[in-house]
């Protein structure tokens, strides 16, 4: 049996290897049969601190990843969990349909964080936020001995283009996505131009992903891998941004979903 216990005062250091299925805790390969997990809404009470309901979060974020990732461990209110979105749990079926994912750690491990090049790696919450350089992160972030107080994607630099792909319905609607920023979203400069995501040999693999997870709606990233050129799979998200994406559609985004939601309504 193995303890994970978060607070204040301690931080385990865990690492979960997406690519190669590998999750250790404190330096030790585990595979668990079953998992107890619970949040804790506790120390949000006594100390409320943003700060620590994102330490929170992240944790339970993570784990509920993996035990999503992995239907062989026996897992108290699974069927009620799984349709939480969860980046990490969407990036392992993402695989698992043939889309290319980024080489991806989960960890707050600083020594292993160490051994990484900060100048082509990034960083990003496990649960929601923007992404910033790996050096960034390490600079901002405060550790108690090797161990950050809470876990977040480390994963390979990618490029621009960028593809949003919407899901809607039987529709899908792409757009390509330029900007010099390395998160488009922070500065709201991003050009978008609607382009045909059929070609691009993603869409049937994409569409098997949003099938597995019962989305009618929803819109998948992809960033460019600078070395071949190849589209790689950042996530699937269910409540996505679509305003902007829309004007440059000029309506056919909400067209789609007008349609989606009344079959046989003329738009």
């Amino acid at each position: 049996m193995h303890e994970l216990l978060v607070g204040a005062e301690e931080h385990p250091r865990l690492t979960w290897d997406v690519a190669a299925d590998r999750l250790s805790l404190n330096g030790r390969e585990l595979w668990p049969r079953a998992a107890f997990l619970r949040y804790d809404v506790f120390a949000q009470l006594a100390d409320p601190r943003p700060v620590v309901a994102a330490r929170a979060l992240a944790w339970y974020t993570t784990l509920c990843g993996w035990l999503a990732a992995h239907p062989e461990v026996l897992w108290l209110n699974r069927r009620a969990e799984q349709w939480t979105p969860n980046k990490l749990a969407m990036l392992t079926l993402a695989r698992q349909v043939g889309l290319r994912v980024p080489s991806t750690l989960v960890t707050n491990d600083l020594a292993t964080l160490r051994r990484i090049d900060p100048a082509d790696t990034i960083a990003k919450p496990v649960a929601d936020g923007h992404c910033v350089l790996l050096g960034e992160a390490l600079a901002d972030g405060r550790a108690i001995g090797d161990a950050l107080a809470r876990p977040a994607i480390v994963q390979e630099r990618l490029v621009a283009p960028e593809l949003r792909v919407y899901l809607v319905g039987d529709e899908a609607l792409g757009f390509r996505v330029d900007s010099p920023h390395l998160d488009y979203r922070v500065h709201q400069q991003a050009k978008l131009t609607p382009v045909d995501p059929r070609p691009l040999g993603i869409l049937e693999r994409l569409c098997e992903l949003g099938r597995s997870v019962g989305y009618d709606f929803g819109a998948a990233d992809f960033k460019t891998d600078p070395r071949s050129g190849e589209l790689v799979f950042l996530e699937l998200n269910s409540s996505p941004m679509f305003a902007a994406f829309d004007r440059a559609a000029d309506g056919r985004l909400c067209a789609a979903i007008v349609s989606a939601l009344c079959p046989g309504a003329s738009s």
